[in-house]
C-alpha cells in the first residue's frame, strides 16, 4: 500500500515518457487518421504513386528516370454502385485499385490491379466506375503519356 502511494507520487522515467510522449502521439495519430464521418457512401479518393512509362525499364525508373511533370488527375467518375447485399447487411468497405491511365485519360482495362478490398462484393462496382472515369493524363516533358496511379473508393452508408 505504501509502495503504491510512493510510486504514484514520483513516476519513473519510463512512466513519464509513456504518459507525456507516447500516449499523446498515439492519440494524435488516431485522430488524424480516423475516417471522417462526412464521407458519402461511394466517394473516390485519389492518391498518386510511382509513375513510369509502360515501355520504360523499371531499373531505369528506380535509378532516377524521368518523372512526370504532372501526375494523372481524376476529372469525372460515376458513383460506384453499392452492392445490394452489402447495403441490406449495412456493411461498408473500401477498395484500393492501381491502374494505368493512358495518354487519352482513360484507364486501360487490362491494367487494373486490386491492391486492397475489404470485401469481394465491392470489387466489380469499383472496376466499372474506374473504367468509366476520365482523367487528365500525366505529362512527360510537356507531352501526354501513360502513367500509373492509385484510387481508393470508400463505400459508406452515411448520407451527409
Amino acid at each position: 500500500m505504501y509502495d503504491d502511494l510512493a510510486r504514484a507520487q514520483k513516476p519513473s522515467a519510463l512512466e513519464w515518457l509513456v504518459v507525456h510522449a507516447l500516449i499523446p502521439s498515439v492519440l494524435l495519430t488516431l485522430v488524424l487518421q480516423w475516417p471522417r464521418a462526412h464521407i458519402s457512401r461511394a466517394t473516390p479518393t485519389v492518391c498518386t504513386c510511382m509513375c513510369f512509362l509502360p515501355d520504360e525499364p523499371i531499373s531505369e525508373r528506380l535509378l532516377g528516370g524521368p518523372l512526370p511533370d504532372a501526375f494523372p488527375v481524376l476529372i469525372t467518375m460515376p458513383r460506384a454502385s453499392y452492392p445490394v447485399i452489402m447495403r441490406r447487411l449495412r456493411i461498408g468497405g473500401r477498395v484500393v485499385l492501381r491502374m494505368l491511365v493512358n495518354e487519352r485519360g482513360r484507364v486501360d482495362s487490362t491494367s487494373i490491379l486490386v491492391l486492397q478490398a475489404t470485401d469481394a462484393h465491392f470489387i466489380q462496382p469499383s472496376r466499372q466506375a474506374v473504367l468509366a472515369a476520365l482523367f487528365r493524363p500525366a505529362r512527360f516533358a510537356g507531352k501526354a503519356g501513360a502513367a500509373w496511379t492509385m484510387l481508393a473508393i470508400d463505400f459508406n452508408l452515411n448520407r451527409r
